[in-house]
């Protein structure tokens, strides 16, 4: 059943042309958003538009590049004439790519630090704005469950601990403006590019998922509800928090999966 909980909302999300964005895109257009599909893959994007327009719903596609400035303010610009307004920012972009120590690539890191970290960080510095002039709003950073324990891929695990203090820092810089800044942080989330080349290093066997109290990895959909309910007026009275959603893998003890499966993402097996 559709409860329309966005209706009269506008959402940016970015990363929206796969995986978690595309999912929270969706959700949140069936929820009654207008939402702003940002994204790199033109194609996609004005496909997943189009397919979202055909079921009735509003949805638009903007070309961002988390980390160009000039993407952020167009993506702001188109809000503001297209809409008349922003409530919602979901910084979902990312990046997982391999830069672990020792002799970590300086120039990886930086393309990864780019991506996760100062790309949402430019899109929290534009869209307040905007959001305040709406009235406030709800930004929902998705870091991960690497930026609570840590993962052996150094600068991933970095840059998603960094998200989480920004985030926070968000929170209580905006608060006066009536916008409320939240986290959540996925485990293994089935359809990402990191559970795709897990299955694809395991056989297809759900390893990952198997260690999770719940026996499986997660669903996007499932964490886009999550999302929704960040974005919603149902967490009205909740910012500056960090919400898991990974099946109780960080209270099986996240640290100790990581470490017995360290070759897996640190590609160790391509030196041999």
């Amino acid at each position: 059943m559709v409860n329309m909980t966005l209706k009269g909302k506008t959402a940016l999300v970015t990363g929206a042309t796969s995986g978690i964005g595309e999912a929270i895109a969706r959700l949140f257009a069936s929820e009654g958003a207008q939402v702003i599909i940002g994204g790199r893959k033109d194609e996609i994007g004005t496909s997943i538009v189009k397919d979202i327009r055909d079921q009735g719903f509003d949805a638009s596609y903007v070309h961002l590049e988390v980390t160009e400035q000039n993407d952020w303010k167009k993506a702001v610009q188109f809000a503001q004439d297209t809409y008349g307004q922003l409530n919602i920012l979901v910084n979902n972009a990312g990046t997982n790519e391999i830069c672990a120590y020792p002799n970590i690539d300086l120039k990886e890191w930086e393309k990864v630090m780019a991506t996760n970290v100062t790309g949402p960080m430019m899109g929290i510095d534009l869209c307040a704005p905007l959001m305040k002039q709406s009235g406030g709003g709800s930004i929902v950073n998705i870091s991960s469950l690497g930026g609570m324990y840590g993962t052996p891929s150094t600068a991933y695990s970095t840059s998603k601990w960094a998200i989480r203090g920004l985030s926070a820092n968000a929170a209580f810089s905006f608060s006066d403006w009536g916008i409320r800044s939240n986290v959540i942080a996925p485990g293994f989330i089935g359809g990402t590019n990191m559970t795709k080349a897990i299955l694809e290093k395991t056989g297809g066997q759900d390893v990952m998922g198997k260690m999770t109290l719940l026996g499986r990895s997660g669903k996007t959909n499932e964490l886009a509800q999550a999302a929704l309910f960040l974005a919603s007026d149902a967490s009205s009275y909740i910012t500056g928090l960090d919400i898991p959603v990974d099946g109780g893998l960080y209270t099986a003890g996240y640290y100790g999966t990581m470490k017995a499966n360290m070759k897996m993402f640190t590609g160790e097996e391509k030196t041999k």
